[in-house]
């Protein structure tokens, strides 16, 4: 809802100068699969705490792990890079977005962290209901 109240800044640059609808569009898909993917991992962690303050800072830590993986990359030696690069929540997979192309892996990758997130958070629900 917040990324769809930002489309009249486009339109307003449209109204004066150019703008490509491809790059435009690339990025409103990166950044929706982004949304999604942070908003299942902070599902994952609001099941897994019991307090609305637990489940914040799991939330959290979480999200701002995978981050801060790729900050990780540029300070680690080479198998650690690669594996820092591939979990990085932000850098390796939504650069493609920002520079206009869609690549499948890009897209597998956030709908995947989204299924995960929310088939574990599923689990975390039904685990403690049978408690």
């Amino acid at each position: 809802m917040v990324l769809a109240l930002t489309i009249f800044m486009p339109l307003l640059i449209r109204v004066n100068g150019k703008i490509s609808l491809g790059h435009l569009g690339a990025g409103y898909l990166g950044l929706l699969l982004l949304g999604s993917a942070s908003m299942a991992i902070g599902t994952l962690g609001s099941a897994l705490g019991r307090t609305q303050v637990l489940a914040a800072i799991f939330s959290g830590c979480m999200v701002t792990a995978m981050v801060l993986c790729w900050m990780l990359v540029h300070v680690t030696e080479r198998p650690l890079n690669d594996l820092f690069a591939s979990l990085a929540l932000h850098n390796k997979h939504f650069q493609p977005f920002q520079q206009g192309a869609i690549h499948l892996r890009d897209v597998v990758y956030y709908l995947m962290v989204t299924t995960v997130g929310l088939f574990a958070a599923v689990r975390v629900m039904e685990a403690r209901r049978w408690r």
